[in-house]
């Protein structure tokens, strides 16, 4: 689809592609394109007076650790332009909050957005600043949790664009996992009943919303998927206990000694696995004195005394339950390639930039609700398309362990 060019009606998008073929480009491209459209907004953003508060797009994304990683990378790059970018999470303090009014580029959780604007219209100038609504990992509309929220700040938006901005508001929404994006279309539109949306890919014009679907043909970095079932009359925490010693293996087999994500479906799991495969993975992972002095130095740093003995042998896990900086340092670590082996809950599927070269999805079941559940099929994709990123790596490999019943032949 060509690009319009400045000054043409400017288009929502919905846009489904794999991972790693450049959604997070999308949304800074969007963002350009609003600063091009209203350049004289842009001008000293730091010094804004009371009269004139600058355009503002929002970027909306599921995790913390999504949001973090999002502004330390736009902040080091937008900055340059003068152009100030906030994070609003939970964890915000009172002044990036004072920030908002200034910011140009907010990055928020859905929950966080939610509550920042329940009452919008005490603060209608700010609001009506708002140019340009980004959301990441969209296809969380299928979650029970999430969904709602993402749901009820969407109408919410839309509601203030028609009531303050009089005109559309632009949406550009991404995901590597929207299985009907035609209905994500017609919701971002403003369509309720879908019957009423003609059309489906790009034909939607009557609502300015393009619809950008790509396959996994189209993925910049190619992956390798290995199935693997076992046929054991063993179910739930048994079956996902005697699946650690079956790791070794197939780091031998697949990992060609490159950096590993293992997803656990607990943290217990993600804690027990590291154990097992401590005992074995140094005569595989051969660290270097300068991979040794660096994991040293990190151990020293960590709260988590667990975690002291396995950063020894380049391992390490990560899960919720840790501190937001023992996460923070051990993210860094494996993107350094210090850590060769990550073991981890499925909250890094989301998004959050961990090149490895081999995903291992350790049992497709997890408990929700008190019984043991099948992943979703999005999950599974969200999962192995950790392995492989552009930039950093030629092609990836993921395995997935299940039961044998599983397994199509």
């Amino acid at each position: 689809m060509p690009l319009p060019s400045i000054g043409a009606p400017v288009q929502s998008v919905v846009l489904s592609a794999p991972t790693g073929s450049g959604k997070t480009v999308a949304f800074e491209l969007a963002i350009v394109r609003m600063l091009l459209d209203h350049p004289h907004d842009t001008n000293n953003a730091q010094e804004h007076s009371t009269r004139v508060i600058p355009v503002k797009a929002v970027y909306v994304a599921p995790i913390k650790a999504l949001c973090a990683e999002r502004f330390n990378d736009w902040k080091s790059r937008f900055e340059k332009l003068d152009i100030d970018c906030v994070l609003i999470t939970g964890d915000s303090d009172l002044d990036e909050l004072a920030r908002l009014r200034s910011a140009q580029v907010i990055i928020t959780t859905p929950e966080k957005w939610d509550s920042l604007t329940r009452h919008w219209r005490d603060c209608r100038d700010v609001i009506g600043s708002i140019q340009l609504f980004l959301i990441d990992e969209v296809h969380l509309l299928n979650e029970d949790v999430r969904g709602p929220v993402l749901e009820a700040i969407v109408s919410r938006m839309h509601t203030i664009a028609r009531d303050v901005l009089n005109k559309p508001l632009r949406f550009v929404v991404a995901s590597a996992t929207i299985p009907n994006a035609h209905d994500i279309t017609c919701w971002i539109a403003g369509i309720v009943d879908n019957r009423n949306c003609k059309g489906s890919g790009n034909k939607i014009k009557q609502e300015n919303v393009a619809e950008l679907v790509y396959s996994d043909v189209d993925r910049p970095v190619p992956l390798e998927k290995h199935v693997l079932g076992f046929n054991w009359s063993l179910r739930g925490f048994k079956f996902d206990m005697s699946l650690n010693y079956k790791l070794m293996d197939i780091l031998r087999k697949y990992s060609e000694c490159k950096a590993t994500l293992i997803f656990c479906n607990s943290r217990k799991s993600a804690e027990m696995a590291a154990t097992v495969l401590e005992k074995n993975i140094t005569s595989y992972f051969a660290l270097s004195d300068q991979q040794k002095t660096n994991l040293t130095q990190l151990a020293q740093v960590l709260h988590d005394n667990k975690l002291h003995k396995l950063i020894a042998h380049g391992i390490a896990y990560h899960h919720a339950g840790m501190s937001f900086s023992d996460r923070n340092k051990v993210e860094e670590s494996f993107r350094q390639g210090n850590l060769m082996v990550l073991l981890c809950t499925n909250t890094l599927a989301m998004g959050v930039n961990l090149p490895a070269r081999l995903v291992v999805i350790k049992s497709t079941e997890y408990y929700h609700l008190g019984n043991m559940t099948e992943y979703p099929e999005s999950t599974l994709l969200q999962m192995i398309g950790r392995a492989g990123r552009p930039q950093y790596d030629t092609k990836g490999v993921a395995v997935i362990l299940t039961h044998m019943r599983n397994v199509v032949s």
